[in-house]
């Protein structure tokens, strides 16, 4: 990713955290953010399945409302941090493919599939998703946290953060407790970063990690999806441990 990235927030709940994380990106040369609904409209979710379909019993100008907020709060937005960002206002679903999605943050003790718009998403149409942190960021993407597993890899999430955030400064690495120092190594040759990185060793609970991601601190924290497939498979039920427990923002592949 780089020049030309193609981003889509999509509106739901407390957009501010959304919109705010959506002007930073907009501000990096080159990068469009179109901001709009979900596919399936807010509430909608598993229901819409065909079961019980939730979509026909919201109305209309509940989305030009929204619509409506978000506006003065993109105009809000401008006047506070003036710069080349812009955000576009779509009063329809996402068409096309994006590099990103963008979210917000579910409330607490909630998983994130219950996002409509990040349910009804796909890797052939966006490459990753970024899930907005629960307050509004002053800045996005300086200090990267990494939650990697399994054996030394290049990262895609890491490779399109380089694309999306050009102002890192620092990376912490958050490895398997039992990586020894010959996979460490490797680890850093594979992460191929500019700045300087950190390392740190965790156990590979949910507890364990989510004090070492409280510790290092950030405003991005990047998860990798596992390499291995059976390990891949539980990584919904990570994402939902993790969500609650990570101040910043969240990015991940599809």
């Amino acid at each position: 990713m780089g020049s030309g990235a193609n981003i889509f927030a999509a509106l739901d709940g407390d957009f501010q955290p959304l919109l705010a994380c959506g002007w930073l990106l907009s501000m990096v040369q080159g990068t469009t953010v179109t901001v709009g609904l979900s596919d399936w409209g807010r509430g909608a979710g598993p229901c819409a399945r065909g079961f019980m379909d939730l979509h026909i019993l919201k109305r209309d100008d509940d989305d030009e409302a929204l619509l409506h907020a978000a506006a003065i709060e993109a105009r809000r937005l401008a006047a506070l941090r003036p710069g080349d960002g812009a955000l576009e206002l779509s009063h329809g679903p996402p068409v096309g493919r994006f590099d990103l999605l963008l979210v917000g943050r579910p409330p607490v003790g909630r998983p994130l599939s219950g996002n409509p718009a990040y349910w009804n998403a796909d890797a052939q149409r966006f490459r990753a998703v970024l899930v907005a942190p629960r307050e509004i960021p002053s800045c996005l993407g300086r200090r990267v946290a990494i939650l990697a597993n399994g054996p030394p890899r290049k990262l895609p999430s890491f490779g399109i953060a380089q694309g999306l955030f050009p102002t890192i400064s620092s990376v912490h690495l958050i490895l398997d407790e039992r990586t020894g120092p010959d996979r460490e190594t490797e680890w850093l040759r594979r992460l191929d970063s500019r700045c300087p990185v950190q390392v740190s060793t965790v156990r590979r609970t949910t507890d364990a990690q989510t004090a070492a991601i409280r510790d290092v601190g950030g405003d991005i924290l990047i998860v990798e999806r596992p390499a291995r497939f059976w390990s891949s498979i539980g990584f919904e039920w990570r994402l939902f441990g993790l969500l609650d427990d990570t101040p910043g923002a969240m990015l991940f592949t599809l």
